[in-house]
């Protein structure tokens, strides 16, 4: 089995949506050629330094297999579950973390409370995704 791993720099901003705000199919779409697209704003999550997304595409005698890990630190509440994600480079470009149809990228939160005197409550969010291609990029 082959491995090969990409990391996403500069990522500005962190949103997630309902999965029926996205298209039918999109993986398929972008298999195809067509431009994916997501016309709702979804919701923003405000970040606390910086955010991280790796890629990692493994490749077997059954195929291949994309997994895609999004952390990020955040004050505030997230869904864990039943949402996808999207995240904007500095560049402009959006990419889509997750699909329309089941199964949805899983969500793992770990609360830090800060010290007493003066450091806010952060949130190290983890989301985790895998499909064929897990990672698409969206038309701007």
């Amino acid at each position: 089995m082959t491995q090969d791993s990409y990391n996403m720099p500069g990522i500005v901003e962190v949103r997630h949506l309902k999965p029926e705000d996205i298209t039918p199919d999109v993986v398929s779409c972008y298999l195809a050629g067509v431009p994916a697209a997501v016309f709702v704003d979804g919701t923003r999550v405000s970040l606390e330094g910086e955010p991280t997304c790796q890629a990692v595409e493994e490749h077997s005698n059954n195929g291949r297999i994309e997994k895609v890990t999004l952390t990020f630190m955040t004050t505030e509440d997230v869904p864990r579950a039943g949402v996808v994600w999207m995240i904007r480079q500095a560049n402009g470009g959006w990419w889509l973390i997750g699909r329309r149809e089941p199964v949805y990228p899983t969500v793992k939160v770990t609360t830090n409370t800060g010290v007493p005197g003066g450091d806010r409550a952060v949130a190290t969010v983890t989301v985790e995704y895998q499909g064929y291609k897990a990672l698409i990029p969206l038309e701007n």
